[in-house]
């Protein structure tokens, strides 16, 4: 589903000279396959993303998605960001229908879809809030919504939980396993958080330090559906959790080839 072949990514800073953001990542993601990109902060994870997403061109390197190289964003390709991005002026209901209107959708059906979408991702009954009325939580349920809306073949979810207390945060990661168990999509999903990435993921991607490259790439060889409460109890889990840590954890010098 997605081909990551050769990518470098340079930016120009402002007092002159250039950063190396990310060097020469090499990566594959099957179709309804979920992989998480981990590593400290800085390392390029969200760079990478926006790649994908054809937000940022890469300056070296190339990424097809479906065997189509990637010029630019498309419906394709449905982000998530952590900040919920919500139009503020536009009730639940307006800013998940937004998009299927602007496809051209006549406002009755695009409601109706939206109205579905809602009710799937727990929040019907606020239809008509406007998103200052929502907690943090919600915003982001509205976020996932209007993304799912346009039905993209793959979501690229950039720490979509990362500004949330801790206990939304674990429904949020619940509710978006029943939602991917359901539809199967192909994810790419950025985060820092190492239980996060073993929780939700077939693989997690780890990063090395600046410049970003492909450290390891580690099996989450954990039965599905997953259960939180059982899984804790797993020594195999908790063994995961330990050996990404240390992986995430070596000093920089101990990493750069």
């Amino acid at each position: 589903m997605i081909a990551i072949s050769g990518v470098t990514k340079t930016f120009q800073r402002r007092g002159g000279g250039t950063h190396l953001a990310i060097d020469s990542i090499d990566l594959q993601v099957a179709e309804g396959e979920f992989v998480s990109i981990l590593g400290p902060s800085g390392c390029g994870k969200s760079t990478l993303l926006y790649i994908v997403g054809g937000f940022v061109p890469p300056s070296r390197g190339s990424i097809t998605v479906s065997g189509r190289p990637v010029t630019g964003p498309g419906p394709d390709r449905g982000p998530v960001f952590q900040e919920f991005a919500l139009f503020p002026w536009k009730t639940v209901l307006g800013n998940v229908a937004y998009g299927l209107r602007e496809a051209g959708m006549r406002k009755r059906e695009a409601e109706r879809q939206a109205e579905a979408l809602i009710a799937r991702v727990g929040l019907k009954g606020y239809e008509s809030f406007y998103p200052k009325e929502l907690s943090g939580g919600m915003k982001q349920r509205v976020a996932i919504a209007r993304t799912l809306a346009y039905n993209p073949a793959i979501l690229l979810m950039d720490e979509p939980f990362g500004a949330l207390d801790a206990h939304t945060r674990v429904r949020l990661q619940n509710e978006l396993l029943e939602l991917w168990e359901r539809d199967r999509k192909t994810v790419l999903f950025v985060t820092h958080a190492v239980d996060e990435a073993v929780f939700l993921s077939d693989r997690v991607v780890v990063m090395s330090r600046q410049p970003g490259r492909i450290k390891a790439i580690v099996d989450i060889d954990l039965p599905r559906p997953r259960h939180r409460d059982e899984l804790l109890l797993q020594s195999r889990y908790q063994h995961l959790v330990i050996e990404l840590e240390r992986m995430i954890e070596d000093p920089p010098e101990e990493i750069r080839p």
